[in-house]
């Protein structure tokens, strides 16, 4: 298991990238452009805020029954930081479980500061799809908010003969996530 881990980090980080925070990417022909606001309720103390930031920096953001983060800061210990190339493996059964599909992507944002924290990555060319995504949670006037952007456009032959399904996986790891999120007490 270990080795294999280390084989997808490797080649996560010899990856190139195939979206650029700034300029954008190709566009396939489909191509989702999401953007969701999500009320996460009341949190008078910043106890939730500072649970699901914690969970965010750590690389913690998705449930593993959606996707689960790897890379060289779970060995250092650390948080995630702008720069970090992340293996993702996602169970292809959803909650069923089934064989982890393995992709990488490289986190350009990963910031906490008062009541605000974001995450993002940028796909690299050992991913399925091609594309950009951004999470932002805030705290305002006792409240929480989540926003989630994201692009993404198939980019392997294996997303475009499962596009429904890739899409349905997609969008169930956005639910999943906002879910947990929202049992945060």
């Amino acid at each position: 298991m270990r080795e294999r881990e280390d084989k997808l980090q490797e080649k996560a980080e010899n990856a190139t990238l195939t979206w650029d925070p700034v300029k954008g990417g190709k566009r396939a022909w489909v191509c989702f452009d999401d953007f969701k606001v999500y009320d996460l309720g009341p949190d008078a103390d910043g106890h939730r805020f500072a649970e699901i930031a914690k969970r965010m920096m750590s690389g913690n953001y998705y449930p593993p029954d959606a996707v689960v983060f790897g890379g060289r800061f779970r060995k250092e210990g650390r948080e995630l930081r702008a720069g970090d190339r992340v293996v993702q493996q996602a169970p292809l059964f959803g909650k069923l479980g089934g064989p982890l599909m393995p992709s990488s992507a490289e986190i350009y944002v990963a910031e906490r500061e008062g009541d605000r924290c974001m995450i993002g990555y940028v796909t690299t060319s050992t991913h399925f799809g091609r594309g950009i995504w951004l999470a932002e949670l805030i705290r305002s006037d006792g409240r929480l908010q989540l926003t989630v952007q994201s692009t993404a456009s198939p980019r392997s032959w294996l997303f475009w003969v499962g596009l429904p399904y890739a899409r349905f996986l997609q969008l169930r790891a956005r639910r999943r996530a906002v879910e947990e999120f929202s049992r945060f007490v």
